[in-house]
């Protein structure tokens, strides 16, 4: 059902490694490539209130095939843009004959393309 609504393909980050000092670092290696994803992003204005200063909070959502098996620790680059996301929650909808429903993740923008 995903592939149906995709307006962008993406590339899945899952494994970190280690760098010269022994940290774990995420790693740049994909596990997935070419997964057709719907990435919708939504916006909402609040006040803060020490400084009266308005801010923009973003929500984004991403629908993802079943196949893609997320997780809460996986990344996802937007392949057109990109952008580099972190996976915040990932939620399986029930289904009521069994069948593989598309995962929807709620995703946090961690880095973006710099030109």
């Amino acid at each position: 059902m995903g592939a149906e609504t995709a307006n962008t393909s993406a590339a899945v980050y899952r494994c970190t490694a280690e760098n010269q000092f022994g940290d774990q670092i995420d790693a740049a290696i994909p596990v997935i490539q070419g997964l057709p994803v719907t990435l919708i992003e939504t916006g909402k204005q609040v006040q803060d209130p020490s400084s009266h200063t308005p801010r923009t909070i973003r929500q984004i959502l991403c629908i993802v095939p079943d196949y893609a098996g997320m997780t809460n620790s996986d990344r996802l680059l937007d392949e057109s843009t990109g952008d580099v996301y972190i996976v915040i929650g990932v939620t399986r909808p029930p289904t009521l004959i069994g069948a593989p429903t598309d995962i929807t993740l709620d995703l946090k923008r961690v880095s973006a393309q710099t030109a």
